[in-house]
């Protein structure tokens, strides 16, 4: 890259990022995380940001790593291991989901 910095992207990388993915919890995480990932790379959020968007196998990493966070959510929900509203705002937030309230309402003279 000229006139740039040197990238720390290399094979190793990938290495320790499916490492990550695979072993979470050892490094202190509930579930799967981009930060997560992010600092036991020693890098910036951003940095993942960017080479998801560059490097093809990086991206698929986060796309697995974003999928099994997913299913720790919702799995979690389901089984009461997190708190529904936790599990739901960071469903809704990263995953899309969409939550939806039905509301019955009766005017006075009963219509």
């Amino acid at each position: 890259m000229a006139g740039g910095r040197t990238t720390k992207y290399n094979d190793k990388i990938l290495e320790k990022a499916e490492d990550y993915i695979k072993n979470y919890k050892t490094f202190g995480d509930e579930i799967p995380m981009v930060d997560g990932l992010a600092l036991e790379l020693g890098i910036h959020r951003d940095t993942v940001n960017d080479w998801e968007k560059k490097y093809p196998e990086f991206s698929d990493i986060v796309r697995t790593l974003m999928t099994h966070q997913g299913r720790k959510l919702m799995n979690g929900s389901l089984s009461g291991e997190f708190r529904e509203k936790t599990a739901t705002l960071a469903l809704s937030s990263n995953h899309g989901l969409v939550t939806k309230t039905a509301q019955d309402i009766t005017s006075s003279d009963g219509s």
